[in-house]
């Protein structure tokens, strides 16, 4: 027993000794692998100063900004330069979002995009070109492995434009690592930043039926005020609380050179002296972005444009963007008050600070019966709802906290089909797609030709939801409750010529063929463009927020002689218009 109790005990030794070294040889490793992530030098993508028009994190519409938005002087044609070695390894087209973009596979696992791109470089175009003439489709995407398309940093890969869903021209920029985007800012570009975060608005919240704020359980929205070099809330606003309650703050950030409002990168909130809430944007994943929407004050977001950042967790929220969080970042008056400061800093460390203080609130107040449902939908199962005219279903995990679930119906809007249907409202925020299918007239011939369109809180049309007609409904999928209703459309879009007239035919002096396309007042919405010359399909290319279609004859030269342009375009419910010109090149 004596010596098999010592060969235990040297394996016990050796396996202490192997743990020790497997331990110390994994945090090498990490070192390794964490200076290696800082071993690409990423440069300017463009050869002007850097101005920003937005930031990474930024607040925008159902979701954080995923980049930069670097100033293009107001004009689109600069040259757009490779941020790094590596290869083109995915190009895509699209109406809306990025437009013309591309992406850089570099080493070590990281990626560079560039959006809102005018034109790609003449190899890159090429080969799109190839694509779309073999797919006969203007919108691609198209992936490239690592030796078809190499580059160079510095490398001119683009020219920047104003493609797909923005506002104006600039080149938006990305940098991923293992398809992550990440902060730019911290990655060394030359751009200058001195200006701590403008404070604007403090939210807030009591969290259930027996939580006061100054004798009200609502939110409460309090101004910010600057004084010297701090912020505070007017010295004649007393606050009062009891309960549960959450803080936000509505934050932005400038930078030099730039008056455009951007993200702040870092929100920390202190009840007394203990930190309970902070958060970072350092990096954001495309499945959690849309989270978003309960990570801010959804009802001030939508209904005053005031985008408060919520400092506490809801039930629903998969974001990880936060790191010290206590009690949900909650703070409890139950016998005393408490003394809040907030810091807010953005990524050059420039800070701005608010202390304000919230007395306990020892009055009594009555609780006056709140308006419910007897409807519960719960955020973790799906969710039916079904009368005679109106069916909704909530799929599970749409929903960010239960609600009490309401639907209502409204008078008929002139040239609507059915009544106005209130689904919620439009300060109900969704994480998934719900269907909805409303009842209409039972006509089998004019059916497919009706759609749902949003409305917003004027009853005007916000945008087309579609929709697909079956047996005495229309059916359709959406992000976004609030009221809807039915329209007819039986009117085609229109076509007219823009640069050149359909009465003279000799175009030889032209590189492209302009024209303008429209859908009718409150129409569905263009669906389908396409065009033919002497009967083959050619490229025609389509920006939605000019309503111009056009084909670039660089790209389709024709022959010598007399020719046939027809130019074919649909909406979302097949009302198709036709424009033919004969033409001589």
């Amino acid at each position: 027993m004596p010596y098999l109790l010592r060969i235990n005990n040297f394996a016990l030794m050796r396996l202490i000794k192997l743990t020790i070294f497997l331990g110390v040889f994994i945090l090498l490793c990490n070192a390794t692998f964490a200076q290696t992530d800082t071993s690409i030098h990423f440069s300017s993508p463009l050869q002007i100063p850097l101005y920003l028009a937005g930031n990474f994190g930024e607040i925008r519409g159902g979701h954080f900004h995923a980049g930069i938005d670097i100033k293009t002087q107001q004009v689109e044609g600069h040259v757009v330069l490779a941020a790094a070695d590596g290869y083109i390894s995915r190009v895509k087209i699209s109406l809306g979002g990025y437009g013309n973009a591309l992406y850089i596979t570099h080493a070590n696992g990281f990626m560079t995009a560039y959006g809102h791109l005018q034109k790609f470089n003449n190899q890159i175009t090429e080969r799109i070109l190839t694509h779309q003439y073999e797919t006969q489709k203007f919108t691609i995407e198209r992936f490239f492995h690592p030796k078809q398309i190499p580059v160079k940093k510095g490398d001119t890969i683009a020219i920047s434009g104003n493609s797909g869903g923005s506002g104006g021209p600039h080149l938006h920029f990305e940098i991923r690592k293992n398809g992550i985007p990440q902060n730019p800012l911290q990655y060394g570009l030359d751009i200058k930043d001195n200006i701590p975060p403008t404070l604007k608005n403090v939210g807030i919240y009591p969290m259930n039926d027996t939580s006061f704020i100054n004798g009200k359980n609502e939110p409460l929205i309090i101004p910010i005020q600057k004084v010297g070099s701090s912020y505070k809330i007017s010295s004649t606003t007393t606050l009062k609380a009891r309960g549960v309650l959450g803080f936000g703050i509505e934050a932005i950030d400038k930078l030099n050179g730039s008056h455009n409002r951007c993200g702040v990168f870092n929100i920390s909130l202190t009840a007394d002296t203990h930190l309970i809430y902070s958060h970072e944007m350092n990096q954001i994943s495309f499945d959690q972005t849309r989270f978003i929407q309960t990570h801010v004050d959804f009802y001030e977001t939508k209904k005053n444009k005031r985008r408060i950042q919520k400092s506490f967790l809801t039930t629903y929220n998969k974001l990880r963007i936060y790191k010290d969080v206590k009690n949900k970042g909650l703070v409890y008056f139950s016998k005393y008050g408490h003394l809040l400061n907030y810091h807010i800093s953005d990524v050059y460390g420039n800070e701005s600070t608010l202390k304000f203080a919230v007395n306990f609130d020892s009055s009594h107040y009555e609780l006056e019966p709140k308006k419910t449902s007897p409807l519960l939908f719960q955020y973790n199962k799906d969710n039916v709802f079904e009368n005679p005219d109106i069916r909704v279903n909530i799929p599970k995990y749409s929903l960010y906290e239960d609600l009490n679930f309401t639907t209502t119906l409204a008078d008929t809007l002139p040239n609507a089909v059915a009544p106005i249907h209130y689904v919620q409202n439009l300060y109900t925020p969704l994480q998934r797609k719900m269907t909805v299918s409303i009842r209409a007239d039972s006509n089998e011939f004019l059916g497919p030709k009706y759609f749902a369109v949003s409305l917003n809180s004027k009853l005007k049309v916000i945008s087309p939801e579609g929709g697909k007609y079956a047996q005495g409904w229309v059916t359709f999928k959406t992000r976004s409750m609030g009221p809807y209703t039915l329209f007819l459309d039986t009117i085609a879009p229109t076509i007219k010529p823009v640069n050149f007239k359909s009465v003279s035919n000799n175009i030889s002096s032209l590189n492209k063929l302009i024209l303008k396309t429209e859908d009718n007042t409150n129409g569905s919405g263009i669906k389908t463009y396409s065009a033919y010359i002497d009967g083959e399909w050619t490229l025609l290319e389509y920006d939605y927020k000019t309503n111009l279609v056009w084909i670039n004859l660089n790209h389709h030269t024709p022959s010598s002689g007399e020719h046939l342009l027809e130019v074919k375009i649909g909406d979302s419910v097949n009302n198709f218009k036709t424009f033919s010109f004969n033409f001589i090149w």
